[in-house]
């Protein structure tokens, strides 16, 4: 389990301070995963889906409302059929008032829900100049549809796997930032080491003028050598200067990325990670990891529950339906308040509704048939996403085992060509090999580092990227975890 926090930036910062100055990448993947905009991204993103699982959490739990009408005033004529049908306007001056407080439990499993309340209304005649109070102090009563889609049913079995979705998501992100990261470390990593190459092509060039000079006077070297030394030390120098505009400029990116753009890109040295020694990846159980870690197969489970939930939905939506309600409670009226809750007579209350299809033209058979098309064509393409996903893992895995092999060749090649470069130089000071023969042992020499700290990068890139898929670390050998502090 990994926690987030500030702390590698303090060290980054102490460092510095103390002229150290040096940046390892896994140093750049702690500040990247503490500081970048893309940590604060991700971890809004997943507070929202926090905070939606917690909002429909409390739908299932009991809501009290207080509702009703304050006031309900009217004056106006309104007209009276008499005995003989004729109509007389009278004057109606009124005001009702209704207040009501409502305690409501969904139930989950039924889709119905128990409430218990209480209510009091009053009516005011003003033209009478009477009132009147209708009260009741308690009832509770129980609704229940039946032949519907239960919406909060599927809701409550599709809203964890969201969240943790989410969750699984949130720890992809950082991975993929620690892919990232990698990606502008060793572009500022190679451009750090050809500057350093082009300088030390530089110093190395002016050394040669000097021996090519010195064997000239003796007659070893003809005045053409001369000047294509001294020709190649202005090589070296345009080289340099294009080079390090290339590191400041790779540096500055991996800077900005890492959140830390005020420090001088000029006072940062990266070190040269290097590869530890992995035990053979098994594919197998990196497909295992995979499937227990990745939010991919959370995803499956939840897209196939919808799927099923939009069947029932249509089945439910075109069919017979009633909804039930009873209720009981306490009741009087009274023009005096206090007396409309004493001597309260039992009240009851039993409503059935019915909604019955007589013809729809096929409207419900082709719902419910679209409806399983569409779940099945889900099936089939979670089939194929698997496969996809499973052949990622295997390429992953076998990427990383390749560049974990090919690093130890090149890096054997690098070390050769290096010792190769001393030689030819002591050579060419002995006069044993020509400037051309120099020239291209340089070039080998140069050829040599670059495809190392390149094939470096690929193999980093590849461990990062298998971590991303598989939520493994397979460093400490368990699974990628984050908290946020």
């Amino acid at each position: 389990m990994k926690k987030l926090s500030l702390l590698p930036l303090l060290l980054f910062v102490t460092s510095s301070l103390f002229g150290q100055k040096v940046l390892s990448l896994k140093q750049a993947i702690n500040l990247a995963q503490a500081n970048s905009n893309y940590v604060q991204i991700a971890g809004k993103t997943l507070e929202i889906e926090r905070a939606n699982f917690k909002s429909f959490q409390t739908d299932l739990r009991p809501q009290m409302v207080l509702k009703g009408t304050p006031t309900s005033y009217g004056k106006n004529y309104n007209p009276i059929t008499q005995p003989d049908g004729s109509v007389v306007y009278q004057a109606v001056e009124q005001n009702n008032i209704n207040m009501q407080l409502n305690l409501t439990q969904q139930i989950a499993a039924t889709g119905g829900s128990i409430f218990i309340g209480s209510q009091i209304n009053r009516f005011d005649n003003f033209q009478a100049s009477n009132h009147q109070y209708q009260a009741q102090p308690f009832y509770i009563g129980y609704n229940q549809p039946i032949f519907q889609y239960n919406q909060l049913k599927w809701q409550k079995k599709l809203a964890p796997l969201q969240l943790q979705e989410a969750e699984k998501q949130f720890i992809e992100d950082m991975e993929w930032i620690a892919v990232q990261t990698t990606q502008f470390y060793f572009d500022a990593l190679v451009s750090q080491l050809n500057s350093n190459i082009a300088l030390q092509n530089v110093e190395d060039n002016k050394k040669i003028v000097k021996i090519t000079k010195a064997k000239k006077e003796m007659g070893r070297a003809s005045e053409s050598e001369v000047l294509q030394v001294e020709l190649n030390v202005i090589t070296a120098e345009q080289t340099y200067a294009s080079a390090n505009l290339s590191y400041r400029t790779a540096m500055r990116a991996l800077l900005n990325y890492l959140q830390v753009s005020d420090y001088d890109e000029s006072i940062i040295q990266l070190l040269v990670p290097s590869n530890f020694n992995l035990s053979e990846i098994n594919t197998d159980q990196a497909w295992e990891y995979a499937k227990r870690n990745r939010k991919d197969f959370i995803n499956y489970q939840r897209r196939m529950m919808e799927g099923e939930s939009q069947i029932a939905k249509a089945k439910r939506d075109n069919r017979f339906q009633a909804n039930v309600e009873v209720a009981f409670g306490l009741s009087n009226q009274s023009q005096d308040i206090t007396q409309a809750y004493s001597n309260n007579i039992q009240s009851q209350q039993f409503n059935v509704t019915l909604a019955v299809p007589i013809l729809d033209w096929g409207r419900a058979k082709a719902r419910i048939n679209a409806a399983v098309t569409s779940y099945e064509l889900t099936q089939a393409q979670i089939e194929q996403d698997k496969l996809d996903f499973q052949r990622e893992v295997i390429n992953a895995s076998e990427q990383l085992e390749t560049m974990a092999e090919q690093v130890n060749y090149i890096q054997k090649a690098d070390e050769v060509a290096q010792k190769k470069y001393s030689i030819a130089l002591q050579r060419y000071e002995l006069g044993d090999i020509n400037i051309r023969e120099l020239v291209w042992s340089t070039d080998e020499k140069d050829q040599a580092k670059n495809a190392y700290i390149n094939t470096l990068k690929s193999y980093w890139v590849s461990y990062y990227q298998l971590r991303t898929i598989t939520l493994y670390d397979f460093e400490e050998r368990e699974n990628i975890r984050y908290v946020i502090q």
